[in-house]
């Protein structure tokens, strides 16, 4: 339909009060002479409408699509089955011959719907992801902040999180030739990481970052043996880093994984905690299995920071064609 409702209706007044004929008025206006010839006679209301009949009531219609929209997770061919088979609860004629890919294109077009390819998750963060465990930890969140009485005090808020890196990085776009059916990025073989660790506080001051990389001996980019030391990493960063960097304000507020509390910095060691609690440090764990949506670090920092690693191992194997991405 090339035009619109409001045009029809003053092309019908234009055609009934005599000025215009009804194909001059047609051609004017860009209306099918039927349609407009339709509209005088009384023969259809001024109202457009499109194809068959909407089998399924509105109401219906519009709750299923709310619980899709909502995220259902529904490809089109479940889709089309649950609604041929709700079409026979309703009694409606046919409706194999109703509910087909048509219907979609349809259905697409009413409620302004599109299918697309969802990310990967993991079926426990989909579980852990409820409007139950969300709610308690903004309410532990806020409870803490009150408490300590930071709520004017963002700088007193921290956040730590880690992110590991692979060697062998993600290719970014390249130059083609349109119609190329094999396009590569070279990477690197080696299936390695390196694990980033970050502290930023509610104002955007940050920590020096620490890198942990896999290795048993000091030559290893003087790192440590991180199989057998964990703890000594953790303490080591909690005292010459965090406590260095932090202002002498006390109490401050770290946040963190629960997972990263056992495994990684800053662990719950006795020795640690003891210096914890004699500084002040006040720490408040996310719920587990949902720092993909509750890290902040995990939805602002490493996401561009991820961007430009890959840049940048892209731009490294491209000048250096004999080498490959190391520690």
């Amino acid at each position: 339909m090339n035009y619109t409702v409001e045009q029809l209706e003053e092309c019908v007044r234009e055609v009934q009060s005599g000025k215009l004929s009804v194909r001059k008025a047609a051609e004017m206006y860009s209306i099918p002479k039927s349609t407009n010839g339709d509209r005088i006679s009384g023969k259809h209301l001024i109202i457009v409408t499109h194809g068959r009949h909407q089998c399924i009531p509105k109401e219906v219609e519009s709750t299923f699509v709310q619980s899709v929209k909502r995220g259902v997770g529904l490809t089109v061919q479940p889709l089309l089955l649950r609604t041929n088979l709700l079409c026979k609860r309703l009694v409606v004629a046919n409706p194999s011959t109703l509910i087909s890919k048509n219907w979609w294109s349809g259905l697409k077009r009413r409620h302004d719907l599109t299918s697309r390819k969802p990310e990967r998750q993991w079926y426990v963060r989909a579980r852990m992801m409820n409007p139950e465990v969300v709610s308690k930890y903004y309410t532990d969140l806020a409870t803490r902040v009150d408490t300590l009485d930071m709520s004017d005090k963002p700088q007193y808020i921290w956040n730590f999180d880690e992110s590991g890196k692979n060697f062998e990085h993600d290719p970014v776009r390249v130059i083609t030739a349109k119609g190329t059916t094999s396009v590569v990025g070279k990477t690197s073989s080696k299936s390695n990481n390196i694990t980033v660790m970050a502290c930023v506080n509610a104002v955007g001051n940050r920590m020096l970052y620490m890198l942990v990389v896999k290795g048993k001996t000091t030559r290893c980019v003087h790192g440590f043996n991180t199989d057998a030391a964990t703890d000594v990493i953790g303490e080591k960063w909690f005292k010459q880093v965090f406590l260095a960097k932090c202002v002498p304000h006390r109490p401050q507020l770290l946040i963190n994984s629960r997972w990263q509390f056992i495994k990684r910095v800053p662990c719950y060691s006795r020795d640690c905690m003891k210096y914890r609690l004699k500084e002040k440090i006040e720490i408040l764990a996310l719920p587990s299995h949902t720092t993909h949506y509750l890290q902040p670090l995990d939805r602002t920092v490493f996401g561009p920071f991820n961007t430009a690693y890959n840049r940048s191992c892209a731009a490294f194997l491209q000048s250096n064609p004999l080498h490959f991405i190391n520690k």
